[in-house]
Order: structure tokens, then C-alpha cells, then sequence
């Protein structure tokens, strides 16, 4: 007799312990309950649907219900409401949109993948023209009336933001970003945030800084204004992008505990408090690897990666999932953008005695316009030099050398281990010394290791 797996959540984590689980063990039966009416999309190329890079929506779906039946055997259940959860009968209730009525599904092993819902300013009741894009049908809704639209208001300046204020703008509309902290992108230190300030403004984006939106202008119950104290933002639609909280009702009201980061807490083969219950993804705790102290991370990454732990398990392997340096990319027009580990910031903030070293130089020896400038920040404690963070803002392909940091992070590295690090090198990939190892060895000189 096979054992059935419910997995509710259909996207990173819920398909990655899906298609791992039923690969090791086909014998596993394996259903997947969707609240939205897609499964298996890949919500981080939105923003290029939303800029038309990527016309059709469809190219963002990499599997249907239909085909992940005919070719994998797995059973997904679209626009079907994950209700309760009661544990001890090990039934799921639902509610299946398409004809109204609850229904139940039993389960031999339960995959909690509720992902994350985004923050909402107190700004009264939904009116017609706000949207906020955390799933492919948020981002379908925005296209369309985009049609109709030539001024938008995008209020926060965080990962999401910052990408669809740029699609936004590729489609010639006018673009407002309001920022109710002192910097753009807060996931990075103040001085690179402003390298990327210039960059949306040299791109014809407006930005208000310190800017907290504090209420709404509507007509007819469409919005018309953005309310920052006495002024006035003037929009056709506005888009709120100011974080996002792990989506744990479903767990909490069922008892499964939650962790001190507010996520569900599991341990490291992603077992809830509660028996044969896992989760993953953006609704689960997972542990950062610099800090050693539990968060929620929000990485489509992170999340595929956990998804995949928890299937081997589901599949009757032992698989731990060890943490997370948070390390991520973003384009920003001609710029990339990446990070891994704590900024300065944070690791005062967390108590590290620590220092920070940033260096701007060419990306590689060729000449201008093949070269270009890249902005390096490593982070590091004193006196010892262990690595704790990094930042790069430069050409696009060039922030990708923000793996490098990751993978000295992930081995314990200090900054002299760095500079020696053997990396390649030839003029038209990078300069002699690589720029990571250039600012490692400004670094050594700060320590006064020369």
C-alpha cells in the first residue's frame, strides 16, 4: 500500500519536495493543494512579464496540473484552499473555489510549503488600483491595468520594489518610489544603496526617501493619491511592496509550534513540533550561517533547497538542510547588484566587533566600454579578519563574483585565506588580482597584517 504525501503550496519548496520525493520513491502518492489556479510557476521572473521582456504568462509556468500527472504521477489540486488541519485524524479540510464546497483530504505525511503573504500598510479598507505582486496572478492583474495607467506610485524600496519599478518604467509609465527608510535596498549598506539610488534616478525614476505613506486619496473607491503627511502623490495605480511575514496560520491554529523568528519551527530535516508534519520554504525557519541564529528567509532559493531536503526524508533518506547565507542577485537597470552574509549594519547590530572594507576599480583589464567599474564591500571582525559578509554593485555578469564571498563564508574563511583564494584570471574576465582579492588586501593593510 502506497503512502500518501498532501503537500500544500505549489511553488519552490512544494514542488522541489514533490519531484525529489517521488524520484527517489515513485511508490509515494503525492497530492498538491493550490490555493491560486497556478502551480510550478517561476514568480521570479514576474517583473519581466510585468515589464513585457516576457509576453505571455505562460512562459512562466513550467508545469500544469495535466503534465505533472502524465509525466511525474503527482496529483495537484489547483485553487483549493488549505482550511484546517487536524493533526490526530491526519485529514486536511479545503475548500475547492471552483464549486464552493469544503472537502477533506487524509495524509500519511503532511508538507506545510504556505510560502509568505506580503505586509499591508493600515490605510483602510482595499481599494481599487493597490496591488501588492507575491504571485503570478498579482502580476497578471497589474499588467492589465497597466493598460489603462500612466503614472504609478511604488511604495518601498526593497528587492521587489526596486524590479517593478524598473519594469515599470521599461513600459514608459511615470514612476514614484516612496521609501519610508533613509536608503533604497535595505538589504545592503548605505554607501552601496547609494550607487543604486543613482542608477534608478539616472534611469528617470523619482525617489523620497523618508517618505512613510500615511494615507490614501480615492475616488469612487479608485485610488488616486498616495498621502506622505500633508503632500500629495499623484498615480494612476500604486504598488506596496514593504516586506513580507511568514504565512504560518494554517500551522499555528493546529498547534504545530512556531520559532522565535515567527516561522514555523523545524529542525533540520524539516520536522514540525508535530509528528509526521514538515515544512519548507518561506513559511519555515531555517538557521543563518554566519549568526547561527534562526530565520525566515524569503529566497526562492532557500526554499527550492529545504523543499528538496525534505522530500529525500519524505522518500525514507536522512537529509539535513544546514542554513542559509541569504546570498542573492537583483539587476537594477545596468547594474547588478548582489550580497551574501551580514552587511556592517547587521553584524553590529548582532554584536560582532567588526569592520568593513570597500574598494571601486575596473571589473577586468580590457578597456572601457568592455570593462566597467564594480563596487566590492567584504565585512569581516576584529582583530581576527573572518569573513561575516559581502556586497558587489557593478556590471551585471561581474556581481555574480558574489558567489566566490558565499562559497569563503560557507568554509570559514578569514580575509588573508581570501586573498590567496587561486582564482582565474585573463584580461577580458577579470584583473590580475581579482577585485575580491583587491579589497581583501586593502583589508589586510587595515588589519595590519602587511
Amino acid at each position: 500500500m502506497s503512502r500518501k504525501v498532501l503537500i500544500v503550496g505549489g511553488s519552490a519548496a512544494g514542488m522541489a519536495a514533490a519531484g525529489r520525493s517521488k524520484r527517489l520513491d515513485p511508490d509515494l502518492d503525492i497530492h498538491i493543494l493550490e490555493a491560486s489556479r497556478f502551480v510550478s510557476y517561476n514568480i521570479c521572473s514576474l517583473p519581466y512579464y510585468v515589464s513585457g521582456e516576457i509576453s505571455s504568462q505562460q512562459s512562466l509556468v513550467k508545469h500544469t496540473p495535466e503534465s505533472l500527472k502524465q509525466k511525474y504521477g503527482i496529483h495537484a489540486h489547483i485553487r483549493c484552499r488549505a482550511l484546517r488541519i487536524l493533526p490526530w485524524q491526519r485529514q486536511l479540510l479545503y475548500e475547492d473555489a471552483d464549486n464552493s464546497t469544503q472537502r477533506s483530504l487524509d495524509y500519511d505525511r503532511l508538507v506545510l510549503a504556505t510560502g509568505y503573504k506580503p505586509r499591508l500598510p493600515h490605510l483602510g479598507e482595499k481599494v481599487q488600483g493597490l496591488f501588492t505582486v507575491s504571485r503570478l496572478e498579482d502580476g497578471i492583474r497589474l499588467v492589465e491595468a497597466l493598460e489603462s495607467s500612466a503614472a504609478v506610485v511604488v511604495v518601498g524600496a526593497g528587492y521587489i520594489g526596486l524590479m517593478i519599478a524598473e519594469a515599470l518604467k521599461k513600459r514608459g509609465l511615470s514612476v514614484t518610489l516612496l521609501e519610508q527608510g533613509n536608503q533604497v535596498y535595505p538589504l545592503v549598506d548605505v554607501d552601496m544603496a547609494e550607487l543604486i539610488q543613482s542608477e534608478l534616478e539616472y534611469n528617470g525614476i523619482l525617489i523620497r526617501l523618508k517618505h512613510k505613506v500615511t494615507g490614501l486619496d480615492t475616488v469612487g473607491g479608485k485610488l488616486k493619491a498616495f498621502r506622505v503627511g500633508r503632500q500629495y502623490f499623484d498615480c494612476d495605480l500604486g504598488l506596496v511592496d514593504i516586506g513580507v511575514v511568514p504565512n504560518t496560520l494554517l500551522a499555528d491554529e493546529a498547534g504545530i509550534g512556531l520559532g522565535v523568528s515567527g516561522g514555523i519551527a523545524v529542525n533540520g530535516q524539516g520536522k514540525t513540533t508535530s509528528p509526521d508534519i514538515f515544512a519548507a520554504g518561506n513559511c519555515a525557519e531555517t538557521i543563518h550561517l554566519v549568526t547561527g541564529k534562526p530565520i525566515v528567509s524569503t529566497l526562492a532559493t532557500t526554499a527550492a533547497k529545504q523543499g528538496r531536503v525534505v522530500g529525500e526524508n519524505l522518500a525514507g533518506q536522512r537529509s539535513e538542510f544546514d542554513g542559509t547565507l541569504e546570498t542573492s542577485i537583483e539587476k537594477v537597470f545596468n547594474l547588478g547588484v548582489s550580497r551574501t552574509g551580514l552587511t556592517l549594519r547587521q553584524a553590529l547590530k548582532y554584536g560582532y566587533t567588526a569592520s568593513a572594507t570597500k574598494i571601486s576599480t575596473r571589473d577586468r583589464s580590457t578597456s572601457p566600454p568592455v570593462s566597467g567599474r564594480i563596487h566590492v564591500k567584504i565585512v569581516y571582525t576584529l582583530p581576527s579578519g573572518k569573513l561575516l559578509g559581502g556586497q558587489i554593485v557593478g556590471p551585471r555578469d561581474a556581481a555574480k563574483r558574489i558567489d566566490t564571498l558565499s562559497v569563503a563564508l560557507t568554509a570559514g574563511l578569514n580575509v588573508r585565506q581570501l586573498s590567496q583564494l587561486d582564482l582565474a584570471y585573463a584580461p577580458p574576465f577579470s584583473t590580475l588580482l581579482d577585485p575580491i582579492q583587491i579589497a581583501a588586501n586593502v583589508a589586510l593593510r587595515e588589519l595590519r597584517y602587511d
